[in-house]
């Protein structure tokens, strides 16, 4: 992705809210999306609107919780979006979602086994989400900076004021798993605790929590960065950019898993699930595999990626793997997690 071409995407996003609201007769339809970076690359969007005469107008976000506070706000702009696994029981039972017909999704049925089982999209034999992609939370780093990678890099002083952090309760999870913790999703209060002042020790080795892609795409290309907790799209982005970008693996990964969902009182519903049937297309997973570097859900995506694509990715390691995931769950005490991120970060340092 050139830097332009980054800057155009970006400018489309931040007025895209605009655009929603103030939507001329000029397109036959429009679909409203609220969604990642890396989710709607004209690389497969323009096909999508060429084959339904269609506009798939995107809102980007930077932090899970910005979803929910969308959907509880009731803004009814929105006719799919996005959600993170962490977050599909809360939004199933909030009523903020509606369930998906299945019958007008054929392609549905080449999701993999591990993933059409997942009880957490559905209610009880209700099935509300639709896996399509998936990743570890990986350390993308600077190689011309950084010899060896590890979690460990993100605490080394060695890179004081040039690491950053996700700025999304995730994180928490992303150290206490780091820390050794079993319960990363329910924590007590001691072990949140001891946690916060893990980070509370980091602090003076931050330069930014980054919330978009872009702007942590932005602090690495001018190597304000060496390294970060971060995405798959990321490093990737900023590879295409030609910086000389890695990530490795933590020692004990975080996943999370992404699922469409149909946002409840959409007059598009039929449209929506056109739509979902298209990104469970195998070309349209690896297409957007190819751009973001996010596992897919589903079968046979690997036959439209040129041979030995998925060698020493985590797609090559097969379901025993997915199943070993501390997959981002629900965190019944999200509100004390979420109290926990923001004294992290209000804390000053010396």
């Amino acid at each position: 992705m050139t830097q332009s071409n980054r800057a155009r995407r970006t400018a489309f996003a931040a007025g895209v809210l605009a655009l929603a609201v103030s939507a001329t007769a000029a397109s036959a339809q429009e679909l409203n999306i609220l969604t990642w970076e890396g989710y709607a690359d004209d690389a497969w969007i323009d096909q999508f609107e060429q084959e339904h005469d269609v506009t798939v107008n995107p809102t980007y976000v930077g932090s899970n919780d910005e979803y929910m506070a969308a959907l509880a706000a009731g803004d009814n702009r929105y006719d799919a979006v996005v959600i993170v696994s962490s977050l599909a029981q809360p939004a199933i039972k909030a009523g903020f979602v509606e369930p998906l017909d299945l019958s007008l999704i054929p392609n549905f049925e080449k999701i993999s086994p591990e993933f059409r089982k997942l009880a957490f999209l559905k209610d009880g034999d209700t099935q509300y989400g639709a896996p399509n992609f998936w990743d570890i939370q990986p350390v993308t780093y600077l190689a011309d900076d950084v010899a060896e990678c590890s979690f460990d890099v993100l605490f080394d002083e060695q890179y004081r004021g040039k690491i950053a952090m996700w700025d999304d309760v995730s994180t928490i999870g992303d150290v206490a798993s780091y820390m050794g913790f079993e319960n990363i999703w329910d924590l007590s209060d001691d072990e949140l605790e001891q946690v916060k002042q893990k980070m509370i020790e980091q602090k003076p080795l931050i330069r930014r929590y980054w919330s978009t892609g872009g702007e942590i795409i932005e602090l690495m290309t001018s190597g304000e960065v060496v390294a970060t907790n971060s995405w798959s799209y990321v490093t990737e982005a900023l590879k295409d950019e030609g910086v000389n970008a890695e990530q490795c693996a933590p020692e004990r990964p975080t996943a999370w898993l992404d699922s469409l969902f149909i946002v409840k009182g959409t007059e598009n519903r039929e449209l929506v699930h056109q739509f979902i049937d298209f990104m469970l297309r195998p070309e349209t997973a690896a297409k957007v595999y190819d751009v973001s570097g996010f596992s897919f859900t589903v079968r046979d995506a690997d036959a439209f990626l040129p041979e030995g694509a998925l060698e020493g990715t985590n797609l090559a390691k097969g379901p025993e793997f997915v199943e070993s995931l501390f997959f981002w769950g629900e965190i019944p005490r999200r509100g004390r997690y979420l109290e926990t991120w923001n004294e992290i970060k209000a804390e000053s340092v010396e």
